[in-house]
């Protein structure tokens, strides 16, 4: 064969490598938002469509079409354009959470590149090869990620043992939040609160895992730091035990046990259990939890209460709680909040102001405030002080009011069905204050497991009786909250991204209304792509 015969071939080898390339940033990219686990990565790529369909048909279409028409070699070259025009058109994506490149991530895409390339000769020993080469990215991704975990093993170990040694070199007073929800929110007010007795180190945004609070630690905290406040999220039980293991908290906070995250655990039993290990750990040790009054209903926390009736404290509105919400009333967008603790005088309450938007914040603060006193009572006088400039949590119905333009609520790292029906009563109160429309935005709620159609169902009834406009986001994952949504009473737009909603919400808004960005999900949930 000539120089000038092989050159289409060669041209089409070359595009399928550029193809290839680009593929492996994409997949990678979803990949790294399950956080490199194999096993839930599977699950996506069913759900998200991460295999290839395109090029897949578009290469059936060419190999049909050269069976009735003899294309010679300017099929490759047919063949080479449909591919570098596929790689053009995914290099284009955008995505919510963006392709970060690790050290991690180098190494498993280089193994990938390399991986590629060992298959990438198959198409040498028959085109049709190419087939199998297209499909089997994603599997080549998690293949190097599994030869590479060794390797990453050793090292995270390494740096978890960095971060272990400076905290027993520092030691900080160290407290540990966990909860179905409102971890976060709670995280930010303690430390706000908290600092009215020393400086307190804390990792921001929702970073509630040993290598989140590793890589935290290693490169934050400072031997001046008197606290150490430690969010922990579990994806199942045992998680908040190895968490434990690792800060070794002395006080702990537990804000709430709910449906969230029901796909995770399989049950709220479960999610119970595991919550309690942080309870568990505090109490074995001699130091002070402080929970939810109304979680007592579960069982391994009236059994930590029980055996530990000293140690483990209950907030709440219930008038047997240890510290009984007496006062919450809303004055100048301000919460009035007014606690007292159980047998203690009336000049012994605890009052201090809160500017934070939600029902929910209420007890959030409570149980920060309660903790506070617990760790240093003396600084109950001061509370007050810090509690009143409590700063608003990014995302978490944090008001954003700009000049001739609509109230915004950012509330887009809300995930479970409390909060949901909170924030969306603040967007009716707000909207009838500025004599303006009550703009709902939401892809719905995630990992609701087998109760993701009632809650859903339940959020539509919810949003119909407050709402003016809902604006569902991506609605085929949220059939039963489309369908419960009354067009009688409501406006119904449904639309399939963020972007698209907020172009539509930017055309009918005014400066008057109130819109309500409510939960946001990865691209892994918002949006099915067409690879």
């Amino acid at each position: 064969m000539t120089f000038i015969a092989q050159l289409p071939f060669a041209v089409f080898f070359a595009s399928l490598i550029g193809f290839g390339w680009v593929r492996i940033n994409t997949i990678l990219t979803y990949f790294q938002q399950e956080e490199y686990d194999s096993s839930r990565f599977l699950g996506a790529i069913v759900r998200v469509r991460l295999y290839d369909s395109l090029a897949t048909v578009g290469l059936v279409a060419l190999a049909i079409a050269s069976a009735f028409i003899d294309l010679g070699p300017i099929g490759w070259l047919f063949a080479a354009a449909l591919l570098v025009a596929i790689a053009l058109r995914e290099r284009g994506y955008r995505y919510k959470k963006k392709l970060v490149v690790t050290e991690r991530l180098r190494r498993i895409r280089w193994l990938t590149r390399s991986l590629f390339g060992v298959i990438l000769m198959m198409v040498l020993i028959h085109p049709i090869a190419v087939f199998l080469i297209i499909q089997s990215i994603p599997f080549l991704i998690m293949l190097a990620n599994r030869m590479l975990r060794p390797m990453q093993e050793q090292i995270n170990q390494g740096f978890v043992d960095e971060a272990m040694d400076k905290l027993k070199s520092y030691q900080p007073i160290t407290i540990g939040i966990t909860g179905s929800f409102g971890k976060t929110t709670t995280k930010h007010i303690l430390a706000e609160v908290l600092a009215s007795a020393g400086p307190v180190f804390y990792s921001p945004g929702s970073i509630n895992t040993v290598l989140g609070l590793t890589r935290n630690i290693r490169e934050k905290l400072q031997r001046g730091h008197k606290f150490f406040i430690a969010e922990m999220g579990a994806y199942g039980i045992g998680s908040i035990k190895r968490l434990c293991d690792f800060a070794d908290p002395e006080y702990a906070i537990v804000t709430a046990i709910g449906d969230a995250h029901t796909e995770r655990f399989g049950s709220i039993d479960n999610i119970a259990i595991a919550k309690s290990e942080l309870v568990e750990h505090v109490t074995a040790r001699g130091g002070k939890a402080v929970i939810p009054h109304e979680i007592l209903s579960h069982k391994p926390f009236a059994d930590l209460r029980k055996a530990h009736p000293g140690l483990v404290k209950t907030v709440g509105q219930e008038p047997d709680a240890d510290f009984v919400i007496v006062k919450a009333e809303l004055e100048d967008s301000n919460w009035a909040i007014e606690l007292w603790p159980q047998g203690a005088p009336d000049n012994a309450r605890i009052t201090y102001t809160l500017p934070l938007l939600g029902d929910h914040n209420i007890l959030n603060s409570a149980l920060s405030v309660v903790l506070t006193f617990l760790i240093s009572p003396a600084t109950a006088t001061r509370i007050a002080a810090f509690s009143k400039d409590v700063e608003q949590v990014q995302h978490r119905l944090q008001k954003i009011d700009n000049p001739g333009q609509p109230l915004i609520l950012d509330d887009a790292y809300n995930s479970n069905e409390i909060g949901f029906k909170n924030a969306v009563s603040v967007l009716r109160k707000l909207a009838d204050q500025r004599g303006g429309r009550a703009i709902l935005v939401t892809p719905g709620v995630a990992e609701l497991g087998l109760e993701h159609d009632r809650v859903h169902h339940r959020l539509g009834t919810f949003a119909t009786q407050h709402c003016d406009h809902v604006v569902a986001i991506n609605p085929a994952r949220i059939e039963a909250f489309v369908s419960a949504l009354d067009g009688d009473k409501v406006e119904i737009h449904t639309r399939a991204s963020f972007a698209d909603a907020r172009r539509l919400v930017s055309d009918f808004a005014d400066e008057k209304d109130v819109v309500l960005y409510e939960n946001d999900l990865p691209d892994l949930l918002e949006e099915t792509r067409l690879l």
